[in-house]
């Protein structure tokens, strides 16, 4: 069953989701940080029901604590010394900045698995296609390869499996042997694709005229009101942020938490800009009722 998200205008949507991952690069405060996280996760149970962020909740959590501690590790910047090891300093500062970059990327990657749910190929192709059809295929490829590439391992690895290999069993170099193995028929498999899919788009004529879309999109009024709510609200915060609000500086000397008047009017506007599709789900809710 579709959203109410999922039938607004391609534009809309890829509007949406742009500016999101600006402001997550943007917007670097623990607050706003945690609050998107939140408000990220709210979005996916919304869309799939968390499907597609359970699947990836592994190689987030490893990622997080990757980045929570490679900062402290290589970054002895601070006042605030937290403890020693083998006279390495571990400062407040460097703990909280990598805090910060590693929730940035994984809401940034719980993003990206709503994006997927949302933004179907058919969608790309209709914004990007007739302007940039080279751009159109890379960007559709790109976005798709990773979940891609997961499926190809995991097929892979089944096939292999009934031959009697395994990563999971056996020496260590028997393992890294297999392993190898594994990324050698990954990318024998994937150029082999890429290139049979290459023949036939340019069989086809792709990128050689007007291109028909099989799905036509219309902008209607209610499209409009979205933009001009997105744009406007996403216009503000980035004019706060170039001010320095919402935005905690920690080198070289951290700032406090606390947050001014001017910053909790540029956090209300990153909550709504952030919510837009829970607040377009709950206001068809209250209008159905």
């Amino acid at each position: 069953m579709k959203t109410r998200f999922d039938r607004f205008h391609p534009f809309v949507t890829f509007l949406f989701y742009a500016g999101a991952v600006s402001l997550m690069v943007l917007m670097l405060h623990p607050l706003f940080l945690l609050i998107s996280i939140g408000i990220i996760v709210l979005i996916n149970i919304l869309h799939d029901h968390m499907n597609g962020l359970r699947r990836w909740s592994y190689f987030m959590i490893i990622t997080f604590l990757l980045m929570l501690m490679m900062n402290p590790l290589f970054n002895e910047r601070g006042r605030h010394l937290l403890f020693e090891i083998n006279q390495h300093r571990v400062t407040e500062e460097a703990v909280v900045y990598g805090g910060m970059n590693a929730l940035s990327i994984i809401g940034i990657i719980a993003l990206f698995v709503s994006y997927n749910v949302i933004m179907t190929p058919n969608k790309l192709l209709f914004l990007f296609a007739k302007l940039l059809p080279q751009f159109a295929v890379l960007l559709m490829l790109t976005l798709r390869f990773i979940p891609l590439m997961r499926r190809r391992l995991e097929e892979i690895a089944v096939v292999q499996r009934s031959k009697g290999l395994s990563v999971s069993h056996g020496s260590w170099r028997s393992r890294a042997k297999t392993g190898l193995l594994y990324v050698q028929t990954l990318l024998t498999f994937s150029l082999e694709e890429a290139i049979q899919t290459a023949d036939s788009m340019k069989a086809r004529g792709y990128g050689e005229g007007t291109r028909s879309s099989y799905q036509y999109f219309k902008i209607n009024r209610e499209d409009v009101m979205a933009l001009i709510y997105l744009v406007s609200l996403f216009g503000f915060i980035v004019w706060g942020w170039l001010f320095g609000f919402g935005v905690l500086t920690v080198y070289p000397i951290m700032e406090s938490w606390h947050l001014t008047m001017m910053d909790l009017l540029v956090l209300i506007c990153y909550f709504m800009f952030l919510s837009f599709p829970i607040l377009v789900e709950a206001g068809g809710i209250f209008r159905w009722h």
